[in-house]
């Protein structure tokens, strides 16, 4: 089986809200949702060789969001090991999650790649309770409850385990 190494970012605004793309990309597909619909899920992607989860945060999120400067960079807080079928082949995906903030910034995607074009639907910044109350599909699972602590600058000392 593949492992894709992944680096993603909880991108928080000054509002405390959390910057989600929404993507469909029927050629990923889970046991939550076998037809690959729509998700809702925070920027970031696979690391590059040689690259720390770190380095990969930062580089996907200036090319996701156009975001370098101005980004306050806080700690790996959650560790997620999911299986996913990319083209029918499972793929063990493994996605480090880094606490970024920042204010007053609008976003840019003109540097998606190509396959991020056709499968990118929209973005929109999240607050808790839109999270607690949607019926879309969001990823990781239980995002709301998540970020509760992380908005109070409660970070874990080690970063946690989450489906």
């Amino acid at each position: 089986m593949k492992t894709r190494e992944t680096a993603r970012i909880v991108l928080l605004n000054e509002q405390d809200r959390i910057l989600l793309f929404k993507m469909k990309d029927p050629s990923v597909t889970s046991k939550e949702n076998p037809a690959g619909e729509p998700v809702w899920f925070p920027p970031g992607g696979g690391v590059e060789e040689n690259e720390s989860y770190l380095e990969a945060a930062k580089r996907e999120l200036w090319e996701e969001t156009g975001l370098a400067d101005g980004v306050n960079w806080g700690p790996l807080v959650w560790i997620r090991d999911i299986h996913l079928f990319v083209h029918q082949k499972e793929t063990r995906f493994i996605e480090y999650y880094y606490v970024a903030r920042v204010q007053g910034k609008q976003i840019s995607t003109d540097h998606f790649t190509e396959v991020e074009k056709e499968t990118y639907q929209a973005h929109h910044w999240w607050s808790v309770d839109e999270i607690m109350n949607t019926q879309e599909l969001i990823f990781p699972k239980q995002l709301g409850q998540r970020l509760i602590p992380l908005l109070k600058g409660e970070y874990p000392a080690e970063p946690i385990a989450i489906e």
